[in-house]
């Protein structure tokens, strides 16, 4: 962005007197201009159209609190332009949101000074996020991995386990003294539960889960 380029925004927020103050606050400081305000979706269509904006802040509740939608509507108009997402709670839509290219967000209910500081890190291609976001990332990068449901018969198991070590259906059959087909079934089984298309990101997936402590690259 050029010294002498002033930033030229777009108030998206069904809330009038909000858009308002949040007007104010912008332009006092000189840096920014407010180009246009819409309070509907309607009019943020048009407004993208003509272009001629750089960031667009964004009230997620226009879209029923969904910032992914929020954000994939500006995109689709759009794709370069630096998104701002206001929203009122963190939910999982909201940190995906955020995790997009040139995509930050604030609380509705932040004071003038960290939404200004908040613009300027978008602009400088880097992300602030509010304390109550930084903790419910680290909370999600701390979320252990999803149990197994329903998990694995012992049978089942035992099957995943020679199948890891590249046994055939057939040899799996023998050395279990199960039929083949009740081998397969087994097999088809422990895909299913583990959300695998084939053997090997069975067991890749299987490793990842700690249901097995072998190389993938044995599969």
């Amino acid at each position: 962005m050029s010294p002498t380029h002033t930033v030229r925004l777009l108030i998206a927020d069904r809330r009038p007197i909000a858009a308002s103050g949040l007007r104010v606050a912008l332009e006092e400081t000189g840096e920014f201009t407010v180009a246009a305000s819409c309070p509907g979706v309607r009019e943020l269509s048009r407004v993208l159209l003509g272009g001629g904006i750089d960031v667009v802040v964004i009230d997620a509740e226009m879209f029923g609190g969904d910032a992914v939608r929020a954000v994939e509507a500006i995109r689709a108009l759009q794709p370069a332009v630096a998104v701002l997402v206001l929203a009122t709670q963190v939910d999982e839509r909201l940190l995906e949101a955020i995790a997009r290219e040139q995509v930050a967000c604030a609380s509705v209910y932040s004071d003038g000074n960290a939404f200004l500081s908040t613009c300027r890190a978008l602009l400088g291609g880097e992300t602030l996020l509010p304390p109550e976001v930084q903790q419910a990332l680290m909370r999600r990068v701390r979320r252990p991995p999803p149990a197994l449901r329903p998990p694995l018969t012992s049978r089942e198991q035992q099957v995943l386990e020679l199948a890891a070590t590249g046994l055939t259906v057939s040899q799996i059959a023998t050395d279990l003294h199960i039929s083949h087909s009740t081998a397969k079934t087994h097999l088809l089984r422990v895909y299913e539960k583990l959300e695998a298309p084939n053997r090997s990101a069975a067991v890749a997936t299987a490793v990842a889960r700690g249901l097995l402590h072998i190389s993938p690259a044995a599969a």
